[in-house]
């Protein structure tokens, strides 16, 4: 069964939909929206998928926009501010369906970070997944292009092909190299230092990847973690494993189950990506 339902976040009226099996769920799965403007197409369609996949499986399965987002109600407020959105929510699906005893969040790119900043003040959540996770810092953006975007041209044939044709233009692209690689070699020394340690009390100040380590650290329950092979941003994530001891050691969790999908892009657009996805989840959830 899907239908809509209303709750209150504050003072605001937010919509979600939610997705019911016919016996009654001791799971269910709440889905955070991506922030920014969305479509009903692309990723939000795949919440769509997921939800009913859930569904068909004997989750419960909500999905609901926060505040000053979609058909919701209020201001909106980001992504690093939706805790008590997220708590409505959980509060709106235990009401509705009374027979849940397990809250799992699943979050993709920036959503996964709002899943990772309230995860662990929750204790009515059990797992969390996320996808494609959101930890940009401009050192980040500018490793990533300079490594996977012009370390990558200089073995393609189009570039070369480009370059002796002289339709190439090198000044503009040479300026471009310069200043990322700068970026990198001048943030680096910066953020050494934040990357390996996990503040007691999470600050705002503190970079993003490391805000992000903190709340994964302090959540106890079960994690899925997704990346897409073809997708920047699950790049820029992988970057700041490999430069982080503090987030490889996260990653070894013994709760935390990771998978790749080669090919896939950001929102799994493709029927076999967006397949293998669903499979993924779906296992997951049966093996806890």
């Amino acid at each position: 069964m899907e239908k809509p339902i209303t709750f209150l976040c504050e003072d605001c009226e937010l919509l979600g939909i939610l997705n019911m099996p016919d016996t009654p769920p001791k799971r269910g799965v709440i889905f955070v929206v991506a922030d920014g403007p969305q479509y009903r197409a692309g990723v939000q369609r795949q919440f769509v998928t997921l939800a009913r996949a859930m569904e068909k499986a004997g989750y419960a399965a909500l999905r609901f926009d926060y505040r000053g987002m979609g058909d919701s109600e209020g201001v909106h407020r980001g992504f690093e501010h939706v805790d008590e959105d997220i708590k409505a929510a959980i509060d709106a699906l235990l009401v509705h369906c009374n027979s849940v005893e397990e809250v799992v969040l699943w979050g993709e790119c920036d959503s996964s970070a709002a899943v990772l900043f309230y995860a662990y003040k929750d204790k009515r959540i059990k797992g969390i997944s996320i996808a494609n996770p959101w930890v940009r810092t401009e050192e980040g953006r500018a490793k990533t292009i300079v490594k996977h975007y012009y370390l990558r041209r200089l073995i393609d044939k189009k570039f070369w092909k480009k370059l002796f044709s002289g339709n190439f233009r090198f000044k503009d692209s040479l300026v471009s190299l310069w200043q990322n690689a700068a970026n990198v070699l001048r943030l680096h020394k910066r953020s050494t230092s934040n990357q390996n340690t996990t503040p007691d009390i999470p600050d705002s100040k503190q970079p993003l990847p490391v805000r992000l380590a903190n709340g994964l650290s302090r959540f106890e329950g079960e994690k899925l973690l997704i990346l897409s092979g073809n997708d920047w941003i699950a790049k820029e994530f992988q970057e700041t494993v490999n430069a982080s001891p503090l987030w490889q050691k996260l990653l070894n969790d013994e709760k935390l189950e990771r998978h790749d999908i080669p090919g896939a892009d950001h929102s799994f657009s493709t029927k076999s990506s967006r397949n293998e996805m669903v499979r993924l989840n779906l296992e997951w959830l049966k093996s806890w």
